[in-house]
């Protein structure tokens, strides 16, 4: 499951680019209950380059 999660983040982030958007607004447009676990992909997504994280708590993809 959690890598289908990536996926989702990967692509709305991308569909939203130029938007900073924080784990719960993610988690909340993709569906996913457990904010823990949108945040444990985000962080996967910045360490691969795929998502930059800007101000307090808030992502965008690169």
């Amino acid at each position: 499951m959690p890598s289908g999660v990536k996926n989702k983040i990967y692509e709305y982030l991308s569909q939203n680019k130029g938007k900073e958007l924080t784990a719960e607004e993610i988690a909340k447009a993709i569906g996913v209950e457990k904010v823990a676990i949108v945040k444990a992909q985000l962080t996967r997504l910045v360490r691969e380059g795929k998502v930059e994280k800007t101000a307090e708590g808030r992502y965008r993809a690169k």
